[in-house]
């Protein structure tokens, strides 16, 4: 079974976060800390930044997918990109929301948990928040500052195990909290959530859906594997475990955790394979600001028919400027340069969203935006009448 790079694939995390284990006797419960290094945030942070924008690009290209991808290349005509303002206008809350759900992919996809280093996450589910898509277009249209909005319900993270055959052997239902303190009432409401007694799932169905709006084999032979585990029986080989992942920015004095390293929180009471993981982070609203603060990648339709360009240089031109750390900017430190893992994450990126066979109008269309948005002179398009 052929595999893809992992949303998540994160290779400067433990030069930034060192990582404590401890185990159960039984086995059953797994206790984590990661705490951060915060020297290194600025060698990570172009990384992190590139993880946390690729998570949200599905969110992002579904509002394009909408407006028909409509970035039109007439000059006397206004540039719309519907997913502008998507997430950094939102509230700063709802971002440290989903930077915490991100967060918990990162664990689930970078660290062997239950001594397995196979976990995948197929998509995040940031499409489906509602109440923040309505939010969005609100503020686009008034400039009001964005309120504080209820949470999106179901799961906060899926990751999967899948054998050679493609077959789920086991599900990670992820739990994700995330502040700029320390709240007791907030783990424990993790715990209680995390023991819900359904063994799948509840936003498979919603991953499928995600999924089949992308031309990709991969993605396909995922989908299979999605609805087997939704449609079918309960293998019994099958098994559901569970994941907390608790991102504070006070940091305990007296004892080295909040979570109890030992045995599992008393709202938590499943009874199945259990992981906490609590991330002790230095000022959790600044770094979330950071990374949600780079603009939107101006992408294109993922499902474009396929056609060679006769305009290979602008075509070029567009790739190299739709990456989502935008030339002549960095974050922070002026002096930070990219890794050859954060190049090589940012090519990816890029390939994945722009690619290389695009019709010609959209082409021009592309190389449109692109000229524009740097200063250039346009194309000289007209209408076609």
């Amino acid at each position: 079974m052929k595999k893809r790079q992992k949303i998540t694939k994160f290779n400067g995390i433990s030069k930034w976060l060192s990582n404590s284990v401890s185990e159960s006797e039984d086995k059953q419960y797994t206790h984590r800390l990661l705490r951060e290094d915060k020297s290194q945030r600025d060698i990570i942070l172009n990384e992190l930044t590139l993880i946390v924008q690729k998570s949200h690009e599905d969110a992002r290209y579904r509002l394009r997918k909408l407006a028909g991808n409509s970035l039109t290349p007439f000059e006397d005509s206004s540039e719309t990109d519907p997913s502008i303002g998507y997430p950094d206008r939102l509230n700063i809350i709802s971002r440290q929301g989903y930077f915490g759900e991100i967060f918990s992919g990162i664990i689930a996809e970078n660290f062997a948990l239950f001594g397995q280093d196979d976990w995948e996450v197929p998509a995040f589910l940031f499409r489906f928040h509602l109440v923040e898509f309505q939010q969005l277009e609100f503020i686009n249209q008034t400039e009001e500052i964005a309120k504080k909005r209820p949470g999106r319900t179901g799961d906060d993270c899926l990751a999967f195990l899948r054998n050679s055959e493609g077959v789920i052997i086991a599900s990670l239902v992820c739990e994700a909290k995330c502040t700029t303190n320390h709240y007791t009432e907030m783990i424990a409401e993790a715990h209680k959530k995390a023991s819900e007694p359904h063994i799948k799932p509840v936003d498979t169905p919603q991953i499928i859906d995600i999924l089949q709006d992308y031309d990709d084999p991969f993605l396909f032979a995922w989908v299979n594997s999605l609805r087997v585990l939704w449609l079918e029986p309960v293998d019994k080989n099958y098994e559901r475990c569970d994941l907390i992942s608790y991102i504070c920015g006070k940091h305990p004095v007296i004892n080295p955790t909040w979570i109890s390293p030992d045995k599992p929180h008393e709202e938590y009471t499943a009874g199945r394979r259990l992981e906490a993981v609590e991330i002790h982070l230095h000022e959790v609203e600044n770094l979330v600001t950071t990374v949600y603060s780079q603009p939107a990648i101006a992408t294109l339709s993922r499902d474009i028919p396929t056609q060679t360009v006769q305009q290979p240089d602008d075509v070029e031109v567009a790739k190299e400027n739709s990456d989502v750390i935008v030339k002549g900017e960095v974050l922070q430190n002026q002096m930070t340069q990219p890794s050859n893992e954060v190049i090589a994450l940012a090519t990816e990126l890029q390939n994945s969203l722009a690619g290389s066979r695009l019709t010609p109008a959209i082409a021009k269309l592309y190389s449109q935006h692109t000229r524009l948005r740097a200063g250039g002179k346009g194309l000289g398009l007209t209408h076609r009448t």
